[in-house]
């Protein structure tokens, strides 16, 4: 039989792998974690990319269509330039507006606290 010292002496070592073990998976995780980040971003690089080229490509297709319609090319060249500039714009007030909700505004409001009213006795 065990004294009580010698199960308290198991009990901590038992407790000191455990928490060992964990704090080892939490490490091999974030690592894991890390490295999908990591490819994550790389990809939407490669994506970024490949959409700029399809952009490029599409403005310039539409360029010359302007072209071929009779448009002199430097004012082809300027409208698809300004249709690229007003798209941009927008999707930046877009981000704008999102980036407005980021902040927790619901949240703050609840925890701000409130001033007491004070009643007149007339129930309002």
């Amino acid at each position: 039989m065990n004294s009580p010292l010698q199960d308290l002496y198991s009990l901590q070592h038992e407790f000191r792998e455990l928490v060992h073990d964990q704090l080892r998976l939490a490490i091999l995780e974030l690592r894991l974690a890390a490295h999908s980040l990591m490819a994550m971003i790389a990809t939407a690089v490669c994506i970024a990319a490949l959409l700029f080229t399809a952009w490029a490509g599409l403005m310039g297709a539409l360029g010359l269509s302007l072209v071929r319609l009779g448009l002199d090319p430097a004012l082809a060249l300027l409208t698809v330039t300004v249709l690229t500039t007003a798209l941009a714009l927008l999707l930046a007030t877009r981000i704008r507006h999102w980036s407005l909700r980021m902040g927790f505004p619901a949240t703050l409001r609840s925890l701000k606290p409130t001033t007491p009213t004070l009643h007149d006795g007339h129930g309002t």
